[in-house]
């Protein structure tokens, strides 16, 4: 007979983890600090070979029956005891350092691999300098180039934290020497040392020569060179700097336009493509996991965010009755090609309208009355409700259904455009009020903000799309270039350098005609025409567009070589027969 009870593993480590916590058995006591733990020498030296060490090599521990642990705080020896006696691991996020730097000691490599990839998980601006010096007294090199380079991805903001200011002299050289910070400018990187070494100049002051040495002299402004000139030790010395000509990663940025397309087959599957119109190169941007119907803005500073959305599940079902799903809300790594979880939104939200103003985020809209809206506070990671909108908004039927309403920021107010009209919000006076009535019902309303005054097209028809102006000065909605109309099936209105575009896409799929064209405002005569230049312009853009529906268009500052290659696949039906012709097509334009 062979037989096996499957039960009996987990019915011992019960067994055993009882008789700890009833002291029954137990053949000695771990003095941890001022607390106790009765444990069976047997459980310990399975867990961690330090134990087995202790109670196999002829130590004197072996015949002791208490053992006094040092450098292991009482929390830390519980959570490791408790896996050890239960193959679980749970500690709370503020134990977590400290449980990693007690199983490196007690050598419990699944702990401390386990915490590892928790504190890389749960890197932000606030904790990443200390997990950066954490990881370089453990030795640890993996961890600490994840938080390095995490340090490196948001330097600007954390040469801001206190923690910054306890890097030591090598851990501070080793970061202004990289390559890939995130920085617009080498000033800003000399700025952030100059920083440090007045945090404790009495101390610091003399390290100046050798921190210049990671400064790129190339692209310090002349200012900044003789303000570091006057604070050098020595007078006898001349500042040495590096001779290194290669920009930071973070100057490398150029303008790219990002569509957020779907296909046509579907009202929900969204994903994006950053198109480098002066290079006539696109990319792909990395998204959420399993993320669906979302919303994303572009801060004054270039730092893009993504809000609200629907969740899908691993069967692919959305999961849209899961409230808590649609509060989603994230932060771009640019360095990383990856989406950062911020503070969620208070309210579920999907495809809300965001915008900026002021420093601020607002998210508006996306629930099932559109009439609630929210602040978000980058500072300090953190949403606050603000006043909603007091005015008949439109319902949405279902979470299916594509964005009913925009939002652009104009001066010091907000305005909202839906099927109901434009409102205009004051956060200075938290006040609601409505605009002049608009020519035409916008059912899916797309605006820009242009020279001080609002355009608007309509996305629902674009068989008849026209232009609508919207100046505060006038208080009035007027057609722009005499009620124009534009016949087309997808359209997007497009900022590009100093110029207002409308790029306009007819697929005809019975005849298999396609025709792409692309208009430039004309400020001064109020008209839309096309430019000289516009192949430059359409070319890069039109074989995507031939097979997706734009549904939303913005620009921001990217960095080429952190995105990835337009021809690699990015999980979102990239699998796709037409995904798959349309890299093929890619590559043949790239060889001609």
């Amino acid at each position: 007979m062979d037989v096996t009870n499957e039960e009996y593993l987990s019915v011992v480590l019960r067994g055993l983890n009882g008789q700890r916590e009833r002291a029954e058995l137990t053949d000695v006591v771990l003095e941890v600090g001022d607390r106790s733990f009765p444990c069976h020498r047997a459980v310990l030296a399975l867990c961690s070979p330090y134990f087995r060490g202790m109670f196999t090599s002829g130590y004197m521990e072996t015949k002791q029956e208490r053992i006094s642990i040092q450098k292991v705080n009482g929390v830390a020896m519980a959570t490791i005891l408790d896996y050890a006696y239960t193959g679980c691991l749970q500690t709370e996020p503020d134990q977590v350092q400290a449980v990693m730097s007690a199983a490196r000691l007690l050598q419990v490599d699944f702990i401390y691999q386990k915490a590892a990839e928790y504190m890389k998980g749960h890197l932000d601006v606030s904790n990443c300098p200390d997990v950066f010096m954490y990881a370089d007294m453990l030795g640890d090199s993996t961890l600490q180039e994840a938080s390095g380079k995490y340090v490196a991805s948001r330097f600007n903001q954390v040469a801001l934290q206190p923690s910054f200011l306890q890097l030591s002299l090598p851990l501070l050289q080793s970061l202004l020497n990289r390559d890939d910070l995130m920085t617009n400018s080498e000033d800003n990187v000399a700025q952030a040392a100059l920083q440090w070494i007045t945090f404790n100049q009495e101390e610091r002051l003399q390290h100046l020569p050798a921190l210049c040495k990671s400064f790129r002299h190339s692209f310090i402004s002349s200012k900044l060179c003789k303000e570091l000139e006057s604070k050098c030790p020595s007078t006898d010395s001349k500042l040495v700097y590096s001779d290194s000509t290669s920009q930071r990663l973070g100057q490398t940025r150029t303008d790219m336009q990002i569509a957020v397309l779907r296909e046509a087959s579907t009202e929900m599957t969204l994903f994006t493509r950053c198109f480098d119109l002066s290079r006539g190169t696109r990319y792909i941007m990395n998204l959420p996991d399993k993320l669906e119907a979302f919303s994303m803005i572009k801060t004054d500073k270039d730092e893009l965010y993504l809000a609200g959305g629907i969740i899908i599940g691993t069967d692919g079902i959305c999961m849209t009755k899961d409230r808590e799903s649609q509060k989603t809300f994230y932060q771009y790594n640019h360095l990383l090609n990856t989406w950062e979880p911020k503070c969620k939104m208070t309210s579920g939200r999907v495809r809300c309208c965001l915008v900026c103003l002021d420093r601020y985020i607002y998210a508006i809209g996306g629930g099932r009355t559109h009439r609630t809206a929210e602040r978000y506070d980058p500072s300090c990671d953190e949403w606050t409700l603000v006043r909603p909108i007091p005015y008949p908004m439109p319902r949405a039927q279902s979470y299916h259904l594509s964005s009913v309403l925009c939002a652009v920021a104009l001066n010091d107010n907000i305005y909202v455009i839906s099927s109901e009209g434009c409102y205009c919000f004051s956060p200075t006076e938290n006040k609601w009020s409505k605009t002049a009535p608009m020519l035409s019902t916008p059912w899916r309303p797309q605006a820009v903000t242009y020279r001080g005054c609002i355009y608007c097209v309509d996305h629902e028809d674009p068989d008849m799309a026209s232009v609508e102006m919207y100046n505060p000065q006038d208080g009035v909605w007027i057609p722009s270039d005499k009620a124009r109309t534009f016949y087309c099936t997808s359209l997007a209105l497009m900022l590009h350098g100093a110029s207002l575009y409308l790029l306009t896409v007819l697929v005809e799929e019975a005849s298999g005609y396609k025709e792409h064209n692309l208009y430039q405002y004309q400020p001064e005569t109020d008209s839309w025409l096309k430019p000289e230049s516009a192949d430059m312009i359409v070319t890069p853009l039109k074989r995507w567009l031939e097979a997706y529906i734009i549904e939303h268009w913005l620009m921001a500052r990217m960095i080429p070589t952190c995105l990835d290659d337009v021809s690699s696949n990015d999980g979102r039906r990239l699998g796709s027969d037409v995904e798959e012709e349309l890299g093929s097509d890619i590559e043949e334009e790239s060889d001609n």
